[in-house]
């Protein structure tokens, strides 16, 4: 198990690496804003370290929504309990909470599939009378069904807020 997760692990670090060495300037550009968005930590939101159950993979950095949805895609292959997700979702919650408390709400779109991504995958729109980041999680053909549920519940927390 832990030999087929690292591996796995690997071959997603080479294809990142592949396909960040393949990019233009602007590109990189427009890259940077996605990926400084996606790894920040906002100022309200931290770790519920009280209730966090005891699991190896919630010692990893979890201050992100980046760092979140990591540990959320491969909840079946970790075998994450009820108790674990449950963790997870409420964390997911808050770090959307934080954004919104921060002046910077956010909504996930899923993009992707058989047309491919967009050019531009941050970008902001207003939403009632709201200026709101709109950050795309690009997929190929399979593997968006993973993550449903955690834009599912980090849109519900902000569209709540929004209102």
């Amino acid at each position: 198990m832990h030999f087929i997760l690292r591996n796995t692990i690997k071959i997603i670090f080479l294809l990142i690496g592949f396909i960040c060495k393949s990019q233009n300037a602007d590109e990189a550009k427009i890259d940077t804003v996605y990926n400084n968005l996606y790894s920040r930590t906002p100022k309200n939101f931290k770790v519920d370290e009280i209730s966090k159950p005891n699991n190896r993979f919630f010692t990893l950095d979890l201050n992100s929504i980046g760092g979140l949805r990591s540990v959320y895609q491969f909840q079946d292959d970790l075998k994450f309990n009820s108790t674990e997700i449950n963790w997870l979702n409420k964390q997911i919650d808050q770090i959307a909470l934080a954004f919104y408390l921060e002046g910077k709400p956010i909504l996930i779109r899923k993009v992707g599939g058989y047309d491919g991504c967009p050019d531009v995958n941050v970008y902001t729109e207003t939403i009632k009378r709201k200026k709101v980041t709109i950050l795309n999680f690009c997929f190929t053909c399979s593997g968006a069904g993973k993550l449903d549920k955690f834009i599912q519940i980090f849109n519900n927390r902000t569209n709540s807020l929004l209102k």
